[in-house]
Order: C-alpha cells, then sequence, then structure tokens
C-alpha cells in the first residue's frame, strides 16, 4: 500500500495523528496496512520510528468504521512515567477525535465504571488491579497494545502479564495484540503473549559514531575534554548516563562549576514523581542544559531532542547501551555517542558493546519462566473470585503453557500450609486474612521486587516540600544537585530534614546500590575473541605460571564467582579473578590432560544457590513474590534465571588452549 492509499484509507485518524510529521516512517508504511486487516502483530523497530502512531491511528480508525467508542483499547506500558509520557502526547489526537483517553497507574488508582474511556493506558500492575476489582469492564475490549515489551520479557513482570493475558482471554477471547518492541535477539517474542503472530521489523538504521575517552586520575578530569567536544561540535543538550544515583548525583556541582552553567540537571528513582516531571520539562523546553541521569531515563520518556549521549563507564548490557544511545540525535541519521570509561577492560566493554549494537547482536539472556510469579498470581486470581472461590483446575487454565502442573500443585501446597490460603469446601480455594495487608495496599499486584528507594524521606525544612529519600544521613550532601546541611532527623517518623547552603565539601553517598546480573554469559567468546583472535571460536586460553594453571573464561563476576564456589565444593583450590580468569592454584592435572572445563556437579551447584539465595534474589530481579515460594522453588527459580543448563553447555564445547605466559601478557597488554 502506498503513502497516499494509506492517507487515503485513514480519513478520520490522519490529520491528528500524522499531518504534524509530513511523511510515514519505514515501519509505519509496513504496519499499518496489516492493523488495517486486523492481523495480530508483533512490531520491532528502533525508538522515536513512529511505532506508537503506526498501531493506535489504524486501530482507532477501524473502530470508528464500526462506530464503536466504548472502552475498546487498554494500551499497557512498562513504567508509570511512560504511561503518563504517553498520556501527554496521545491526549490531542484523542482530543481531536472527541474520544475519551485516561490512565490508571499506582498514583491514579479509581475508575468509573459508568464513565469508562476509549483508550485506557495502564501498566502490568493496575492491569492486574483491575483485572482483579473490575473483571466485567473488559467484555467491550477489542485491542490491546504492549509497549515496550521487551522491557518487561523474561522477567516476573512479563509473566506476570502473560498470565493476565490468559485470565483475560476467559472474560474475553475477541481481541487483537500488538506488541511494540524496540530491536531485541528474540523474534519470537509474541508467541509468548498471544497467537497467531507476525512480525514487523525495521532495524537500526541510524550510523552509530561513538567516541570512548578516559576518566584518568579523578572525575573532574573528564570534563575539560568534554567541553572541548560539546563546543567543537555544537552540542547544546547533553544527556549523561550514569549506572549509580550518587555518581550522578555527585557530576552535577562538578559540571556547573567547570562549565561555568546552572543548567545542569539530576534524574533517578530517589527524587520524587514532582522534581523528576520538573527536570524533564525543563529539558525539553531549554535550548542548552545537561542531564545527569540513571536508568530512569533509559526510557522512551520525551525530552526533547538531544544532541549527544554520554554513558559515564559502560552499562550493563547492550540492550542498556542501545536503549542509552537511542535517546540522542532523533531527529539525524547519525547517533553520536561519547563512552567515558576508567580503566582498559572498560574500553574494551565500550568497543564490543558498540560494535555488537552496530550489528544488532544483543547477547541477551535466553527466556526462562520466573517461578516466583505463581503464588502473586493465586493471590491475586483468588482476589478475583473472591467470592466464589476457585480449583486447581481454573489456576492451571490461568498457568497454561508457562508452569508445570506439579509445580503450580507444590506452591499451592506451600501456601495452603503457611495459611496465606484456605479451603472452603474440598478442592476450592479462597485468600485467607493473611494477605489482607497485601491487598489492603495493592501490593499483591506487582512483582516488583520490594526495594526501597530509601529508608528516610528527606523534606526542605524552609518549604517543607519533600524532596525524595535517601538511605545514609550526612551533614552536608547533595541531593537533586543541589547542597544541603542536615538539621533534624526524626527517627520513629523515619524522616531528614534539611537546608541548603551554599556548595561546599559535600558528599552524594546517600543511596544503597542494587546488584545486578551482568552480562550474559555467551558474550564470553566474544570477549575472547577480541584479546585473542587468533584462537577458534570455542578455543579459550590458559598458561601455566609458577605451578599456577590461569584459565581465562571472560564470563563475568556473577557466572565466575558461582563456578570458583562450586570448583572449590569439588576439592579445587582455585581463585575467580575479577570474572576474567581463574587460578588453579592445585589439582588441576584433568584440565591439562582433557583441555575442557572442570565438570561441575549439578547438586553442587544447587547448593552453592541455596547458601547464596537472598543475594542472587538482588542480582536476579526475581521479583517481590520470591519469598512466598517453598524454598526447593526457591532454589530452582535461581537455576532458571541463572540458565545453568545452558551455561553447561557452553561450557562443554570449549576447547581449552595452552600458550605461553608471555604469549598471554603480549595480547592481555592494554585491556587487563
Amino acid at each position: 500500500m502506498e503513502e497516499w492509499e494509506i492517507k487515503e484509507r485513514l480519513k478520520k485518524t490522519w490529520i491528528p495523528f500524522f499531518s504534524r510529521f509530513g511523511s510515514l516512517t519505514e515501519i509505519q508504511k509496513k504496519v499499518i496496512p496489516k492493523i488495517l486487516k486486523d492481523k495480530n502483530l508483533v512490531i520491532i523497530s528502533p525508538a522515536a520510528t513512529g511505532k506508537t502512531e503506526a498501531t493506535i491511528a489504524p486501530i482507532v480508525e477501524r473502530l470508528l468504521e464500526k462506530n464503536k467508542i466504548d472502552f475498546s483499547i487498554l494500551y499497557v506500558s512498562p513504567t508509570k512515567a511512560l504511561v503518563n509520557d504517553m498520556y501527554r502526547r496521545l491526549q490531542y489526537p484523542f482530543e481531536y477525535l472527541n474520544l475519551k483517553i485516561e490512565k490508571k497507574t499506582g498514583d491514579r488508582p479509581r475508575i468509573n465504571e459508568k464513565k469508562l474511556p476509549f483508550i485506557l493506558l495502564t501498566t502490568p500492575e493496575s492491569f492486574d488491579s483491575l483485572l482483579s476489582r473490575h473483571p466485567q469492564i473488559f467484555v467491550s475490549l477489542s485491542y490491546i497494545i504492549l509497549d515496550e515489551l521487551h522491557l518487561l520479557d523474561n522477567t516476573p513482570r512479563g509473566d506476570q502479564l502473560r498470565i493476565l493475558l490468559n485470565r483475560l482471554r476467559r472474560i474475553n477471547n475477541n481481541i487483537k495484540y500488538y506488541a511494540l518492541s524496540a530491536t531485541i535477539d528474540d523474534k519470537n517474542i509474541g508467541e509468548r503473549y498471544f497467537s497467531n503472530w507476525e512480525v514487523c521489523e525495521v532495524s537500526l538504521k541510524k550510523e552509530i559514531e561513538e567516541m570512548l575517552i578516559p576518566e584518568k586520575e579523578k572525575p573532574s578530569d573528564v570534563i575539560p575534554l568534554l567541553y572541548q567536544i560539546f563546543s567543537e561540535k555544537n552540542l547544546d543538550k547533553i544527556l549523561i548516563f550514569f549506572n549509580a544515583r550518587s555518581t550522578a548525583e555527585m557530576f552535577v556541582p562538578i559540571l556547573k562549576k567547570y562549565l561555568n552553567t546552572d543548567k545542569v540537571w539530576v534524574h533517578h528513582a530517589s527524587l520524587t514523581k514532582q522534581k523528576r516531571e520538573e527536570v524533564e520539562k525543563l529539558m525539553e523546553e531549554e535550548k542548552k542544559g545537561i542531564l545527569c541521569a540513571t536508568t530512569t531515563l533509559e526510557l522512551g520518556i520525551d525530552i526533547g531532542d538531544i544532541d549527544c549521549v554520554v554513558l559515564y563507564r559502560p552499562p550493563f548490557s547492550i540492550s542498556s547501551l542501545l536503549q542509552r544511545i537511542g535517546r540522542g540525535n532523533r531527529r539525524s541519521e547519525k547517533i553520536f555517542a561519547i563512552g567515558i570509561y576508567k580503566n582498559n577492560w572498560e574500553r574494551l566493554l565500550f568497543e564490543i558493546f558498540f560494535e555488537c549494537a552496530k550489528e544488532g547482536r544483543l547477547f541477551e539472556r535466553y527466556y526462562n519462566p520466573s517461578i516466583a510469579v505463581i503464588p502473586q498470581q493465586i493471590f491475586s486470581y483468588l482476589y478475583q473470585r473472591k467470592r466464589i472461590g476457585t480449583t486447581f483446575n481454573s489456576l492451571k487454565n490461568i498457568f497454561n503453557n508457562i508452569y508445570d502442573d506439579e509445580i503450580v500443585k507444590k506452591v499451592l501446597a506451600h501456601l495452603l500450609e503457611n495459611e496465606y490460603i484456605k479451603t472452603q469446601g474440598k478442592g476450592v480455594y479462597f485468600l485467607s486474612e493473611k494477605v489482607e495487608n497485601l491487598i489492603n495496599y495493592g501490593r499483591v499486584h506487582s512483582n516488583i521486587q520490594r526495594k526501597s528507594f530509601g529508608e528516610y524521606e528527606l523534606y526542605d525544612i524552609d518549604t517543607e516540600r519533600k524532596l525524595g529519600y535517601i538511605f545514609y544521613p550526612q551533614p552536608k550532601f547533595i541531593f537533586g544537585g543541589i547542597t544541603y546541611e542536615l538539621i533534624e532527623i526524626r527517627k520513629k517518623e523515619k524522616k531528614i530534614y534539611a537546608r541548603k547552603i551554599k556548595e561546599s565539601e559535600a558528599t552524594s553517598k546517600l543511596f544503597e546500590g542494587t546488584g545486578t546480573g551482568g552480562y550474559f554469559f555467551e558474550l564470553a567468546k566474544v570477549i575472547k575473541k577480541k584479546i585473542f583472535p587468533n584462537l577458534l571460536e570455542w578455543e579459550f586460553p590458559f598458561f601455566i605460571d609458577e605451578d599456577k594453571l590461569y584459565l581465562f573464561h571472560f564470563l563475568g563476576n556473577l557466572y565466575g564467582s558461582i563456578l570458583a564456589m562450586a570448583y572449590k565444593e569439588d576439592g579445587r583450590k582455585v581463585i575467580d579473578l575479577d570474572g576474567k580468569v581463574f587460578m588453579f592454584e592445585e589439582n588441576y592435572a584433568d584440565i591439562l590432560l582433557e583441555k575442557k572445563f572442570p565438570k561441575v556437579n549439578k547438586e553442587i551447584i544447587l547448593t552453592i544457590i541455596e547458601n547464596n539465595l537472598f543475594i542472587l534474589e538482588d542480582a536476579l530481579g526475581s521479583g517481590g513474590f520470591f519469598r512466598y515460594l517453598p524454598k526447593d522453588l526457591q532454589i530452582y527459580d535461581h537455576y532458571l534465571r541463572l540458565d545453568i543448563e545452558r551455561l553447561f553447555k557452553f561450557l562443554n564445547n570449549i576447547q581449552l588452549v595452552e600458550i605461553t605466559k608471555d604469549l598471554a601478557l603480549v595480547f592481555l597488554e592494554g585491556y587487563i
């Protein structure tokens, strides 16, 4: 279908959705004709290519052709911030068409069943709440759009969404589905959420230009070089990503001082929603500015056109790097990004991440179901059916094609034994009084890990305005890019009062860090190839020095530490050196003989997981209901999330090659 034909076909929706853009994007030309034919689609395209308009406009056109203006579209986005941002973007076209648009998130929990909107924007958690409390409203629904699905998939929230869709189909099985995603490895992502799907894909066409610069002695050393680059390239609006809130805060006064500007702001999850939105608006409206951000701005929140994205230290994955650099240069055919590295290993990771991003190889974790979602969805479904209860067969249906029946039975028995649920009559289950608090506070609907963004609420003592949350009170500290001095701590109320002061020596170490699983182990082959280019794909080097065997694995800290613990349990004396090298001090004769990674017993790995359950819970993002599982299933959940079976196969394919220490040092020079 040619563009003029699409324009002619979208009689009512062309003007409000597309007239201001001039012409359609490539993904819009592909998607719109298919939606007009009511196809279920997975739409894969980079950020800022118009996926949302490509999906919503033809859906609305189809509905208006049928004169259907009741509650018809549910738009599910990963975060409240994205819902709010999408609401702002879509208000004009829906007002133009005289159609009601509403949003429902944790900030806006109520809905009027008698005055339902035409389209509702929400999060998975609020979708869960609606389905549990107002299931009847979905009878009229015609379309579901799953936005930024790659951010949910293969997480507890993604599996929650899968089950919610199963539950929805029991109410209404006449719905069309559209999943929107940025570039991903798994093109079969759609099969987990709906059937009879097709893929519409446009790959990243923009050229990526990166510049890597060292940090040197201290963070401020890099500022003059950044300033020089910004000036030479006429870069006015800069987005700088940090992996930690404290580092983002620390850089604000440094940038203000060295660049002689007050147009430097900070954005992270410990700031209040109001403050984050103020900063987003400032960045969008100002002609010049620098925003220091964490993962909160990896998502597609509109902050205007960004000239350059700076990455302070490598992100945790290639897909994260793509999300970050995709925020910049939206109007240009070229993405310009700067990576700041602290050492040569970080430089190497940057090089690899950028190379893989350009080639579209993301090395994401393979899908494995999150067992920790089962108790949450049992509670949620029992709340939906609180008057009549439910049976095992009904639960089996909502968990269909996701979890094995025996696992569901085991979770059900555990919840019954611990009095989270009860029976009234043979085989009919109900919620017990023990979970009433979860229901009263809405926590029954969320698989987000319950991590507080601070032990204390922080207030400005002069304005009494709430600023955000911190963990560690300090005499003088930087928060929101402003220096404060501590005035009062109210420990019982968990509140801190502080006053603005003129800039002086202050700390930004107010926050508790969160764990990360790091990169997926299959990236080890790419890292090895970069350092040892002469070795074949599955060949990994080792050398012997002073009766110690050094085996290069490049699996990262998470897998390196787990395997090192397993080898120790097996009687070997081994140390993992920073997720890169195993140093065997003895008992390595079999490695020399077989030229293979030592085999690890599955039972030993399970024991190590058991001994590190709650450390791994943080690193793997196991969700808010992990601890409602029986212990053996907690262990199994981690086992699946770590993808141990695939790790064993990966290690088994590797052939070890002995090299000399001198040769190893030649290859390693400049990297480690």
